[in-house]
């Protein structure tokens, strides 16, 4: 059998070309793309780039592409001084890709591609009314890594308000892998990192309307309750039940109400799939005997979606309840009959000298997001249990110099996990607590007392990765004067049901195990017991009648 032809050859293969085509599908006007290459700067990413639009290209005739290697003139005219660098449409909008999009940051290209394609940013009408505030130009400069799965939406963020805006609004997603120099210029050391005309920086996904808000006044949106002008209960779309959080739990719950013929509606603030999406590695969800976290909640959303809407970007700030349930977002009000709260948790803090001040500037909780900019250099990961080992397997992978500081004599993770940490070699410092986190302007020590002699030492590390446990994130219901577990976790009984009728909690928020399994079977008891709860109320107000 004789070798296939190069020019035949495809770079992607078969599922992602038959996934892309489908995608390409919806594209409307033609969207030229420029790429600009230079020998000896990131070469295998700028292969790995031209592969890829030569795919594209090949996919459809909605795409076309011009390569610029070694072009001197046209890096001057383009204003191109890091390679790769992928422009979209460069005469109409200003949307530039500095680095290949070769991780989570390749869904923010394809979602530019299909903007600009179509002419529409898809902004809310709310977020489209503030833009017209507009009148200066503003400069966005997103900083991401591949591994991160909060990068794509902030990168859309800034995408959407340059298509919304084109001749004021101008948009660079930048990867810090292949431009180290360019994130330590801006003092990147979590991401998204997201610069603001050079005048706001912030760390984070945001919502849309944050977003905008910010990119308009170039202040920082952390309350935008004073957003809700115009919002009021008479717009309000009314629900059976309202489902807070679209972890397992959330999801989950979705899906099951809507099967038992409840109208139902998920609401995130952030990404979807809660922390199990920076879960590098998942060993213990049945079906599956390795999946990465991103992976699986993308496959339990992709069902969800089938059954219900999931509405990101929307932080609930407020519940009031009356005959009707109102959630108040943001920018939005909810009417239901019951809710769910699946808020999940987050993750907790050492509350030592030097944490708040190097958080996001080299102190991190997500080693799937952050750990890749560490390549090379020296982070301990403080904590001992099956968070701590998988992030240190993780960042050892990623080629980080990793140690381990755990408070005990004995981890308390899976013995898989612990036997494949002595199989790597990583270092351990047992009996052991963080006091300070130092270093003048960039973090460069933490400091160490070990629990049993009272000893302290200053260890060199240039970053800090927090696994300690998490935090039930009960801010939204915290008024409400729901019965609590030790810890603020929301009690609940064998269905969800909480100590106040109509509103059900599950998953994280309620303790216990806090598995992926556990919160899958309580996101479903808690649908159910909605289910039942609500038919039986309308059964006995008919009976009334």
């Amino acid at each position: 059998m004789t070798k296939a032809n190069k020019k035949d050859e495809w770079f992607l293969p078969e599922d992602q070309r038959k996934a892309l085509a489908s995608y390409l599908k919806d594209f409307k006007e033609v969207v030229p793309v420029h790429l600009f290459v230079k020998s000896g700067q990131n070469d295998a990413y700028a292969d790995f780039a031209q592969n890829l639009m030569k795919d594209l290209v090949r996919l459809t005739d909605k795409v076309t592409l011009s390569v610029h290697s070694e072009d001197d003139a046209a890096n001057s005219k383009y204003a191109v001084e890091r390679f790769p660098t992928l422009l979209i449409a460069p005469e109409k909008y200003s949307i530039r890709f500095t680095g290949a999009p070769a991780g989570e940051e390749g869904q923010a290209f394809l979602h530019a591609l299909m903007m600009v394609s179509t002419g529409k940013s898809f902004l809310s009408e709310h977020s489209r009314e503030l833009l017209e505030e507009l009148q200066e130009p503003r400069q966005v400069k997103v900083f991401v890594s591949p591994t991160c799965p909060y990068c794509p939406g902030q990168c859309v963020n800034a995408i959407k308000a340059a298509v919304e805006k084109p001749l004021l609004v101008s948009v660079e997603c930048v990867e810090t892998g292949e431009n180290p120099e360019y994130a330590e210029e801006y003092s990147v050391g979590s991401i998204p990192h997201t610069v603001y005309d050079e005048k706001l920086s912030t760390v984070g996904m945001e919502s849309e309307l944050a977003f905008v808000v910010q990119l308009l006044t170039l202040k920082a949106a952390k309350d935008l309750a004073e957003e809700r002008e115009g919002v009021d209960a008479a717009n309000a779309s009314h629900h059976d039940v309202v489902i807070i959080g679209s972890g397992p739990a959330g999801l989950t719950a979705g899906i099951y109400a809507k099967r038992a013929g409840l109208d139902a509606v998920v609401l995130e603030k952030g990404i979807v799939g809660g922390l199990v999406s920076i879960t590098p590695e998942v060993e213990n969800y049945p079906g599956f005997i390795n999946i990465g976290g991103k992976m699986l909640m993308d496959m339990i959303h992709e069902q969800a979606k089938q059954y219900v809407d999931v509405i990101t970007g929307q932080t609930v700030e407020e519940i009031k309840i009356g005959r009707n349930i109102e959630v108040l977002t943001q920018d939005r009000v909810f009417l239901a009959d019951a809710v769910i709260y699946a808020a999940g948790a987050a993750w907790k803090k050492l509350e030592v000298p030097g944490e708040d001040r190097f958080m996001s500037k080299g102190v991190s909780f997500c080693a799937s997001c952050d750990g890749f900019m560490f390549k090379g250099k020296k982070v301990a990961v403080v904590g001992g249990g099956n968070t701590a080992l998988t992030d240190a397997l993780h960042l050892k992978n990623l080629g980080v110099d990793v140690f381990i500081v755990h408070r005990r004599d004995s981890f308390r993770a899976e013995q898989h996990l612990v036997d494949s940490v002595l199989r790597e070699e990583i270092p351990v410092r047992w009996n052991s607590v963080v006091e300070e986190i130092g270093g003048k302007e960039t973090l460069r020590f933490i400091s160490l007392r070990h629990v049993k002699s009272g000893e302290t030492e200053r260890v060199d590390v240039d970053g800090v990765f927090l696994a300690i446990g998490i935090v039930p994130n009960v801010q939204a219901v915290s008024h409400l004067g729901l019965a609590q577990e030790l810890g603020g976790y929301i009690r609940v009984d064998r269905q969800g049901r909480t100590s106040i009728p109509r509103i059900y909690a599950a998953g994280d928020i309620t303790g216990g195990v806090q598995q992926i399994v556990t919160a899958v079977s309580e996101g479903a008891s808690a649908a159910m017991a909605v289910f039942e709860d609500l038919t039986r109320r309308k059964a006995e107000l008919a009976a009334r009648k």
